[in-house]
């Protein structure tokens, strides 16, 4: 509890007296999802001028790669879930039509082989000369498929 009264004291002071969701993901470095989409549809358009500028936008905010790399895998994991049972995918989920959407463009096989590329590109992030390098690399070849 303690913990948790401390961070709020720091999102309102990051926020000069003010909490909202953007700010709070910016003072801890967390991806919002926009960003995980973006790179999904830029790699199903093979568009790695995009994919470099979004990776160069996130570190340009200090977000986590490892953390991105952690969420597009749980995104790919939704994404072929809603592949396989569209109907599972709640109507109320304010990203429905954007996951439904993206699940309709990309085969599942090349969803799985994203998720195992993503969980390894997570794992290599340790051995990459910086964690920016590790991101890009992961993406590099995904984007010519």
């Amino acid at each position: 509890m303690r913990d948790a009264l401390s961070l709020l004291d720091q999102a309102i002071a990051h926020g000069a007296g003010t909490v909202d969701e953007a700010q709070v993901r910016a003072m801890l470095g967390t991806v919002d999802l926009d960003y995980l989409y973006s790179i999904l549809e830029a790699v199903q358009c093979g568009d790695s001028g995009e994919l470099l500028r979004l990776a160069a936008d996130m570190a340009m905010r200090s977000l986590s790669f490892g953390a991105a790399l952690q969420e597009l895998a749980s995104l790919l994991t939704r994404l072929q879930v809603a592949q396989c049972a569209p109907v599972s995918v709640d109507n109320e989920d304010p990203d429905r039509v954007r996951l439904l959407g993206l699940a309709a463009k990309l085969s599942p096989n090349f969803v799985q082989l994203a998720y195992q590329i993503v969980i390894h590109g997570r794992a290599d992030l340790a051995m990459a000369p910086d964690e920016y390098a590790g991101f890009v690399m992961t993406f590099a070849p995904a984007a010519r498929f």
